[in-house]
């Protein structure tokens, strides 16, 4: 197998392994915040260390204001908006839920590519969209709450789905920005260490303004939360770099359908990890299988 989708596939496993951990640790702490900003405190050193190994600290010199300020706003939008939102949803509904309806954030970048970069649509990309949109539709319908006979969604299903819709429209734009600031740049290391660092600044001066995150960190215990926090973030960033890294050896029609199998990694671990917390029926087991098949569609 070529080296760059074995790389797609391993990069997979760190994003399932990074999200089951997240899922667990939002539900012990009760709120995403903390969870959110410590994956990105995380990562920074980790880009820092790659962008070093591979020399490529003069290009981050030599970025235009341009290309930073898209940078910065994908930090914004996808990190501390679309990131933040997502993992909330995980600790509403769960992961095996959440994660089929955000991954339809290739619809929303297929539509605005075709929109703004002039990108054709294929009879392949329409059926994908439809796929991934009935894997949604069965997932979704999961009900849990009864009240006069008839079943309903609750509030906080309500909530789940809802910010996994919005968390899918932040990832879904942000490929706009990316693309054109990356090819400038001339590393996608670079440009997740300046979108991460972005974030960080952000998470930082909305952590001094609120009374409440702090509280929430202060009552973080080392061993129980932090510790658990920073290794979800290594294996996220981790699977950042591998992506990067297979995009780079492997046409992106292969790496980025192959990436998208980390929902299926997430529901075999979350079996293990999760299973109390987590949702496990055959609408959320054939729901997630035809987001995957959609998105396979999506890159034909």
């Amino acid at each position: 197998m070529d080296i760059g989708l074995i790389l797609a596939l391993v990069s997979a496993v760190f994003f399932a392994v990074g999200i089951v951990l997240v899922r667990k640790t939002a539900g012990e702490a009760g709120e995403a915040f903390t969870v959110t900003s410590i994956s990105i405190f995380t990562g920074i050193p980790l880009f820092a260390v790659v962008i070093s190994i591979v020399g490529d600290w003069q290009l981050l010199a030599a970025i235009s204001i341009k290309a930073l300020g898209m940078l910065a706003a994908v930090g914004i939008i996808h990190f501390i908006i679309g990131r933040s939102l997502a993992y909330d949803a995980f600790r509403y509904i769960g992961a095996n839920r959440s994660m089929p309806i955000t991954q339809t954030c290739p619809i929303i970048t297929i539509v605005l590519s075709w929109i703004f970069l002039g990108e054709t649509l294929t009879f392949y990309v329409a059926f994908g969209a439809l796929l991934m949109m009935s894997g949604v539709i069965l997932i979704t319908q999961h009900k849990t709450h009864e009240s006069g006979g008839k079943k309903k969604l609750t509030a906080d299903e309500v909530k789940g789905i809802i910010f996994s819709l919005v968390a899918a429209v932040c990832w879904g734009v942000t490929p706009i920005l990316i693309k054109p600031a990356v090819q400038e740049a001339g590393s996608a290391i670079v440009g997740n260490f300046i979108a991460y660092s972005a974030a960080a600044l952000g998470f930082l001066v909305w952590l001094l303004i609120s009374k409440k995150q702090r509280i929430h960190f202060k009552r973080l215990s080392f061993k129980k939360n932090i510790l658990l926090m920073i290794i979800s973030g290594l294996f996220t960033a981790g699977g950042q770099i591998l992506y990067f890294a297979a995009l780079g050896r492997s046409p992106a029609n292969l790496v980025a359908p192959l990436v998208s199998i980390e929902i299926v990694f997430i529901f075999l671990l979350s079996f293990f990890i999760n299973r109390r917390i987590e949702v496990f029926t055959w609408k959320v087991a054939l729901g997630m299988a035809a987001a995957v098949a959609g998105t396979f569609l999506l890159f034909r």
